[in-house]
């Protein structure tokens, strides 16, 4: 579940060796726009574009309302296309409006302004204890900024001493207290301080007598950095950790256990589980004196399903005290727990085959009127999407046939338990399905029924959060502290201040890393659903949420139920991020090509670029960690919306989507092409209602054209194991075609995607380097066309504007270039009138001369041409090229591969141009 939109990261080239042409300093995009966390923005919108400033060269976002102290993830779309990288954060010092500025010369630059300063203020000065490190910077945790204790630190004025100006209305009192960077170093003192705001800056001086403790380090980090990171029964674990210090960190320690408890220990002293000490490695020392250490420590060989939690600090022998990693906690109590499991990897041979369809129960099909206790027909339909449309478990029972029909093998449902909303992601129970859903015997009805057409279910899990309303939170919020479920929420400041799933108050994050929340999770939710409804697997609702360690203990839970279960997370982030669950899940809800995808059909990224995305997210997934693509969902505006209504577009992308490797899903109605009754852009409130309308049953309102299309894709993923478990290998890309396979033992399937309007004629033995002059044969699996080779040539005609999938019978295999080629393909950019952006100038390779030859360009005499090669994908290292024609003229451009700076520019002659 997202109220937000987590940008999907796109591979970009970048240039070794940038082509030195003066770029225009002016505006570079038509359009940029910020999305992001914060409750006065969004992830999937335009609401929130940004102006440019043409004398500054720099996008500005109008004022947008933070709270001080709340991290805000977010990130700039360009043109329609995301921001590359993983999502930027900005802490607010303070409450206030601030406005977010893009540079389109450094993108990353995190550049954040308060919009309007306060009409008063007043001014901290402190006094620190002499036995404070000089390293140290005190900061201030104030009312303004949540008591965030790292993120205002002060500005030294003497020795000892520091200042901080903090802006607010004249008569407002701020409440503060001083720390040393963090909770745990604050100020030894039982009550807040107090001062108050005028229009003439007031000086309140203070004195520290004494710390709760003092930082150890600047950063203790481990981040999970083990190897290898899936570890089997035969597998050492090596473990890294880095330490940014001043003073001296000589000692550190792991404290690891290997039968699902938490491991304890300080200063090398183990009191739960076994200790290992740590190796330093390697120490840097920086100009400004921070020292960098690389400590190691090698965990022993476990056997298969065993659970290795493990902690980490570090000290110097000579004080007191130590510092664990990651969280810099100072006792292990506190400490980041990091986990990981050991077994042979495998994720599920059916998932890797499965093809999921997923319902939103509410919005899928009304079975049962008389649970329709909370629809409201006397609204507008606009109006009605944003609460109780009907759907029930009982319309899903009646169309399993239809879902049976299709040829799909899994089902994901969404949530269904006890709550306020129809979408189900505000659990008020675990373990009872809402009765305007059904009940629990119907769902395990539905489970069961399934299972008569050999068709999974998957279950959407919330493990992250509850309900306000959830009787748990309630008595924790009435009783404080002698709740029972106290400690299984996160109280700041009790009983209005607690940790949130994204600052949504609803949503009261649960504390999964408490031993009762644990157990109760694990152990009464789990169990309830696979072994009194039966479903075979989860899709785990933002699994960012809870720990490492948690799933860690989650997987050896649902294996021991099922080792064939398939647990698949929601994991809205970077690449990077995604795959850090490998070893835990079996797969992740895959963003990355859903991103790719996009950029390929709605915003007409090159296809240079996302043929090297999708490469690389292949190599980072691997064989057991199963993508589950998909085109759109319940969080994200409907595909054939976003391409304006073109259903062939959308047949073109799911076409693509089914060829690639991963589980794909089909969000309900994309097999029917359902769009959206609204534009999205055009409310600032539940947006997602458009996303989340009700599946049109009346053929008259469903494209069958679409509906044949997708049942042929099912089918084609039924019959052909190179589609589900093949290999991906990419032959060939321009800006606007990619050339793939995918092959698994004896069978290959060759995917063709012409985004050109046009027809395109191709040799693919050409492009496959296959010059053995064997016989091969293409039979279309789309269409009713077959190609076959001649002698060394194998011609194939693709339409336009077309997703093409061959079924390859004989031997098609990539080989390298010649030595004399040794490129597979060579293009020219430069000023015009080339371009330095995209492959329009491809150049062909002259097997009799060994040369590469451009197609004849127009030249103006005096005009000189700055241009360059890129072979490969790669930039030919270098100054510009350049070339001054002496007449007007037709020109062609020459590459050599054994002299490539030489300079070969000739006229076109009479005989060429005839």
């Amino acid at each position: 579940m997202k109220k937000w939109f987590l940008a999907i990261v796109m591979v970009v080239l970048f240039l070794p060796f940038v082509q030195p042409i003066a770029l225009n300093a002016e505006q570079t995009f038509d359009s940029v726009v910020l999305r992001g966390s914060a409750e006065a923005l969004d992830w999937s919108s335009n609401d929130h574009p940004l102006t440019y400033d043409e004398e500054e060269n720099v996008w500005v976002s109008e004022p947008i309302e933070l709270t001080g102290g709340e991290d805000v993830e977010y990130k700039f779309v360009y043109d329609s296309n995301w921001m590359p990288g993983e999502n930027l954060v900005f802490t607010p010092s303070q409450d206030g409006e601030y406005q977010f500025i893009f540079h389109p010369d450094n993108e990353r630059t995190v550049d954040v302004v308060l919009a309007n300063q306060a009409s008063g203020s007043l001014i901290l000065s402190l006094q620190v204890p002499a036995s404070t490190p000089d390293w140290l910077t005190p900061t201030v945790a104030h009312s303004k900024n949540g008591f965030n204790y790292s993120i205002s630190p002060m500005k030294q004025t003497g020795e000892n001493s520091f200042q901080l100006t903090v802006g607010g209305e004249p008569g407002e009192e701020l409440s503060y207290l001083y720390s040393l960077g963090g909770e745990a170093y604050k100020e030894k003192r039982e009550n807040p301080r107090s001062a108050t705001f005028s229009l003439e800056p007031e000086m309140f001086e203070d004195t520290v007598n004494t710390w709760e403790a003092i930082p150890v380090a600047e950063s203790v980090t481990h981040d999970f950095n083990h190897t290898p990171y899936t570890p089997t029964k035969k597998d050492e674990v090596t473990l890294t950790v880095t330490v940014k210090h001043f003073g001296p960190v000589d000692n550190g320690a792991v404290y690891y256990t290997t039968d699902g408890s938490s491991p304890e220990g300080n200063r090398g002293e183990v009191v739960t589980g076994e200790t290992i000490e740590l190796q330093r490695e390697s120490l840097k020392i920086e100009s400004n004196e921070l020292k960098t250490s690389v400590f190691t420590a090698t965990i022993p060989k476990q056997k298969n399903d065993t659970r290795v939690k493990y902690k980490i600090d570090v000290w110097n022998r000579y004080n007191q005290g130590s510092q664990y990693a990651d969280n810099g906690a100072l006792t292990s109590d506190y400490a980041t727990e990091f986990a990981y499991y050991v077994e042979d990897h495998t994720s599920p041979a059916w998932a890797k085959e499965a093809v999921i369809y997923q319902v939103f129960v509410d919005r899928f099909r009304d079975g049962n009127i008389e649970n329709n206790t909370s629809v409201n027909e006397e609204v507008p339909y606009d109006e009605q999407l944003k609460g109780w449309m009907g759907g029930d478990l009982q319309g899903v029972i009646e169309k399993l046939d239809y879902i049976d029909d299709l040829g799909v093998n899994t089902i994901w449902v969404s949530p269904i338990y006890e709550g306020p909303y129809s979408h189900g992601y505000h659990p008020t129970d675990f373990m009872n399905i809402d009765p305007r859903f059904g009940s629990n015997q119907l769902m395990k009805q539905l489970v069961e029924e399934a299972h008569n057409k050999d068709i999974r279910i998957v279950y959407d899990l919330v493990p992250n959060h509850t309900s306000d309303q959830h009787e748990f939170f309630q008595d924790a919020v009435e009783n404080g502290t002698e709740s029972p479920y106290f400690d299984w929420y996160t109280f700041l400041n009790w009983p209005e201040e607690y940790e949130t799933f994204y600052g949504i108050n609803e949503l009261p994050e649960l504390n999964n890393d408490h031993p009762e929340t644990r157990d109760y999770m694990l152990n009464e939710v789990v169990p309830f659903w696979m072994e009194e409804i039966g479903v075979d697997g989860f899709r785990l609702d933002y699994a960012k949420g809870p720990s490492q360690s948690f799933w860690v203990d989650f997987r050896d839970k649902v294996k021991e139920l099922d080792s064939d279960a398939f647990i698949f997370g929601e994991v809205w982030d970077n690449l990077d991020t995604i795959t850090s669950y490998k070893g835990k899940l079996d797969g992740a809800i895959d963003f990355e090509t859903q991103g790719a995808i996009a950029n390929t059909f709605l915003n007409q990224t090159s296809l240079n670029e996302v043929t090297d995305h999708l490469e690389t997210i292949n190599n980072e997934y691997g064989k057991e960690f199963i993508g589950t693509t998909f085109l759109d969902s319940h969080d994200m505006p409907r595909f054939l919306f976003e391409a304006d209504g073109n259903t062939e577009t959308l047949k073109q992308a799911a076409s693509l989507q089914f060829a690639l490797p991963g589980a794909p899903i089909i969000y309900y109605g994309d097999e029917i092409g359902l769009s959206q009754s609204g534009d999205h852009n055009e409310v600032s409130e539940w947006k997602d209602r458009y996303y989340r309308e009700m599946m049109k049953w009346d053929k008259e309102e469903q494209n069958l054209d679409v509906k044949a299309h997708y049942q042929q894709l099912i089918q084609l993923r039924n019959d052909h194991p190179a589609l589900t478990n093949g290999d991906f290998n990419t032959i060939y890309s321009e800006d606007d075609l990619m050339i793939f396979e995918r092959s698994v033992n004896q069978e290959k399937i060759v995917i063709v995607v012409n985004r050109d309007g046009s027809e395109r004629q191709l040799d693919l033995k050409k492009l496959y380097h296959h010059d053995t002059p064997n016989r091969v044969q293409l039979q279309s699996l789309l269409g009713d066309e077959t190609f076959k080779s001649n002698k060394r040539t194998l011609p194939v005609t693709v339409d336009g504007a077309s997703v093409s999938m061959y079924k390859v019978k004989g031997n098609l295999q990539e080989q390298e270039p010649s030595e004399d080629q040794k490129y597979s393909k060579v293009v020219v950019r430069g000023s015009a009138p080339l371009d330095w952006e995209t492959d329009h100038h491809l150049l062909t390779f002259d097997d009799q001369e060994s040369l590469w030859k451009s197609a004849p360009i127009e030249l103006t005499a005096g005009e000189t041409l700055e241009y360059k090669f890129v072979r490969d994908g790669e930039w030919l290292e270098g100054d510009n090229l350049t070339f001054t024609p002496e007449t007007d003229g037709s020109y062609i451009l020459y590459f050599d591969p054994t002299n490539e700076r030489n300079v070969d520019v000739q006229k076109q002659t009479k005989e060429e141009a005839a």
